[in-house]
């Protein structure tokens, strides 16, 4: 029996920098570290990125600097108010190190006025330093004490697997293609984060159909190549961003990103100036939806508490059904308290049929920052924040699944307000429009002449169709595991380390976990499912995530859940350490 403990992140972005910095926080804290002489600490992490820490979102070849933070900077950090605490500690060096970080979200202010606002949407690349910081200073304070730390960067888990010794992953270079097997692990965490599914559309094989808005120099480069011969025809070329989400919104930011904004004196957006070519009409952007809205801009939460949609209310429709709920009573309480939120100017019917004719009244709306708008902002996103998808009966899951987790979305997630400028001022410019599809929109075609037509709803509420060079898909996630691109997530598939989530024969898709609490994974054994031993996840891969979770602050939570399950591995380590010591951790090498 060995007297070491060995732990392995997989995935490095903002979900695994938050693990491995409270892991070690807890580690080296006098009062908590386990008896366990550092040496026989061993933390291993994973990542297929160049550098640690900003993970795909936030790193630099995915990031434009018009992309934004998609949250206020005081809910982002990794423990407590830490990225504000950062940007202050940080602030001569950001200053001469990266002023345009700064200017882009606090234009035409003096540099050495700045004063980091915790209300600000900070660039995405400017989150990714801090988190390359915090990597980076959780390694140096391990490694100080003591603690082994083997970084594996641009390496990728294509399998794992029980031995005699703990877990045992296999680990690929994404350079050399070599590959190595890390053996004798005792905790491991799947922090892999969002995924690029394995398409099935058959749109995927035409060339001007992109499959991601990430990274923008690919996506700038697939809309060159495509809309060349359309100019080449003296004709003004089309891009259609399907999804009015984040994402579509970072691909409209790249599409327009050789332009330039002009701004006022006190710093909002003026007018947008496209790139000028002789003889040349400047690129159509058209963005569309189901809905046909673009996420709600919005400020601070508004100081109110339902009223109607309460634990107690919610434990009463528990136990009228079975020791769950239903999705028609928990709208008709959460319709109830927008009501009297709102003296009556809002029910749930105007959330997912806003009373707007467009897109552009709607921001023009937003902007304007009414407090109503913060009362449907604040009551839809608490009534997430009480996790009752996960109580819903699968029919339900089902059902919100289908219809209803895209109105949540779009009203809980807000929108930076300089984005919103932004938008309008496209639209001002005759560089964007946006349409709505509706929930019955049939798929989008390719035309005999190679362009894309899509469907959408005019005005008068009939069918039109629109055309375009290019396809640019900044949708929902995917959450089929069968279509996870990962060789690790599939292999674990089938050797049961993992299981899809599924309930009442409705698979909702994502990993399962245990239903107990926690993070840690259910494996199959036999006929059965089990927690494992060694896997936890947390994050994207699972799919109640998105419907009940609050980014970082989850994230946090769930960090501090993972670092405490693994200091109590280290514990039962310790309490058997008596034993002969046998072989700690692992590492062989082969080639391709």
């Amino acid at each position: 029996m060995r007297g070491t403990v060995a732990y392995c992140i997989i995935g490095t972005g903002f979900a695994g920098t938050c693990a491995l910095w409270h892991l070690v926080q807890r580690l080296t804290d006098p009062c908590r570290r386990p008896s366990l002489p550092p040496s026989a600490l061993t933390i291993v992490t994973v990542e297929r990125g160049p550098v640690n820490g900003p993970g795909y979102p936030y790193a630099n070849d995915n990031v434009q600097l018009a992309h934004r933070c998609n949250n206020e900077a005081s809910t982002m950090g990794i423990h407590g108010n830490d990225f504000v605490d950062w940007l202050v500690e940080r602030k001569p060096w950001l200053i001469k190190e990266h002023p345009e970080l700064v200017l882009e979200t606090h234009p035409g202010i003096e540099l050495d006025a700045w004063q980091p606002d915790d209300g600000e949407f900070y660039p995405r690349a400017l989150f990714g330093i801090y988190l390359e910081e915090r990597f980076q200073e959780a390694v140096e304070r391990a490694r100080a004490h003591g603690i082994d730390t083997q970084q594996y960067l641009r390496h990728e888990a294509v399998d794992g697997y029980a031995t005699e010794q703990g877990f045992a992953l296999s680990l690929r270079s994404l350079d050399t293609d070599h590959e190595v097997t890390v053996d004798g692990l005792d905790r491991v965490l799947l922090s892999t984060g969002h995924w690029q599914a394995r398409t099935t559309d058959s749109l995927s094989a035409d060339g001007g159909y992109v499959a991601s808005p990430y990274p923008p120099d690919a996506v700038k480069a697939a809309v060159a190549e495509r809309i060349r011969s359309r100019r080449a025809r003296g004709e003004r070329p089309c891009v259609f961003v399907q999804g009015m989400g984040p994402s579509g919104i970072d691909a409209i930011m790249t599409l327009c990103g050789d332009g330039e904004f002009t701004y006022t004196d006190d710093g909002h957006i003026a007018s947008y100036r496209p790139v000028a070519y002789a003889g040349e009409e400047p690129l159509h952007i058209v963005a569309g939806s189901r809905s046909g809205f673009f996420s709600p801009v919005r400020g601070p939460l508004a100081p109110y508490e339902p009223h109607h949609l309460t634990e107690e209310n919610l434990a009463e429709i528990r136990r009228d059904h079975q020791g769950q709920l239903k999705i028609e009573r928990i709208l008709d309480l959460l319709d109830k308290d927008l009501e009297r939120a709102t003296a009556g100017a809002v029910r749930w019917h105007d959330v997912t049929h806003p009373r707007y004719p467009s897109a552009r009244e709607k921001l023009a709306s937003d902007l304007r920052a009414s407090y109503t708008g913060n009362l449907v902002y604040t009551i839809t996103l608490k009534a997430r924040r009480m996790r009752f998808y996960s109580r819903l009966e699968p029919a339900d899951k089902a059902t919100y699944d289908r219809l209803l987790d895209t109105h949540f979305i779009r009203t809980a997630v807000p929108m930076p307000s300089a984005n919103a400028e932004k938008l309008l001022a496209l639209m001002d410019a005759g560089i964007l429009t946006t349409v709505r599809q509706g929930y019955d929109a049939p798929r989008t075609a390719v035309g005999e002449d190679g362009d894309f037509r899509i469907s959408y709803r005019s005005d008068e509420g009939g069918r039109s169709t629109l055309r375009a060079d290019c396809v640019i898909s900044a949708g929902g996630h995917d959450f089929s595991m069968e279509n996870h691109p990962s060789p690790l997530v599939q292999n674990l598939l089938k050797r049961g380390e993992i299981v899809p989530h599924e309930e009442g024969g409705y698979v909702t898709g994502g990993i399962a976990l245990d239903a107990r609490g926690g993070y840690r994974v259910m494996k199959r054994t036999g006929g059965v499912r089990v927690p494992s031993p060694y896997l936890a996840s947390y994050g994207s891969p699972v799919r109640f995530w998105q419907h009940e979770h609050n980014f970082a602050g989850a994230f946090v939570e769930a960090a501090e859940w993972v670092a405490e399950d693994w200091l109590d591995a280290a514990a039962a380590v310790t309490a058997r350490s008596a034993a002969v010591d046998g072989p700690g951790l692992v590492s062989t090498e082969t080639g391709s």
